[in-house]
């Protein structure tokens, strides 16, 4: 039986400033910084034996205070990378939504802002990971760090659910995480999208 925590990066320069991020790489604020503290001490009980993360600075720096903490490496794996966002990469919120609007496919994440990905290539490559790191420690206890997109999709696959299922939506502030049991294609969920009491302290943003 393998149990997962899938936690989400801490907090980016570009989180404050609520831009879309996708995979640019701007480094932790910080309040990202305090997080990540917090964030490890929250943890400190749970008997890790692999971390797995991003390899974008906000991920990065995530995984390897917990795998510090253990004396253990972090495994990177470009797949747990954020959705590509495309031309939309960098937007701030108002932009962003003005883009939104007038797109003409419905929900931009099925098909992806113009010059990005798709939520079916983006759910086929989460999935793909999250099998490869299960058939890895098939009885172990593992973190890995992402992004909240990703976790998402990875979810809606756990869940059964299509690309185009986007009125189902997850809540992954910064450092939160979910935990599931996983064994032999049996998933038992253990928790979904949950804080740190130090997280709510500050209004994040989820992009």
């Amino acid at each position: 039986m393998t149990l997962l925590h899938l936690i989400r990066h801490a907090r980016s320069t570009w989180n404050s400033e609520g831009r879309l991020q996708g995979q640019a790489d701007p480094p932790l604020d910080d309040i990202g910084q305090q997080q990540i503290r917090a964030l490890v001490e929250f943890l400190n009980d749970e008997p890790f034996q692999a971390v797995y993360s991003s390899p974008l600075i906000r991920a990065r720096l995530t995984a390897e205070a917990l795998a510090a903490a253990r004396g253990l490496p972090v495994q990177f794996d470009d797949r747990l990378m954020e959705r590509h966002l495309g031309e939309w990469t960098g937007l701030n919120g108002d932009e962003a939504h003005a883009r939104i609007a007038v797109f003409a496919n419905g929900d931009w994440r099925v098909t992806g802002p113009p010059g990005g990905e798709g939520e079916a290539a983006l759910m086929a490559r989460a999935a793909a990971a999250l099998a490869d790191i299960i058939a890895a420690h098939p009885e172990g206890h593992v973190a890995v760090v992402s992004h909240g997109g990703t976790l998402r999709a990875y979810l809606l696959h756990l869940f059964g659910l299509s690309p185009e299922s986007q009125h189902i939506s997850f809540s992954f502030e910064n450092t939160a995480f979910a935990r599931l049991w996983v064994l032999e294609g049996h998933i038992r969920f253990l928790g979904l999208g949950e804080n740190r009491p130090q997280a709510t302290r500050h209004p994040l943003r989820r992009n």
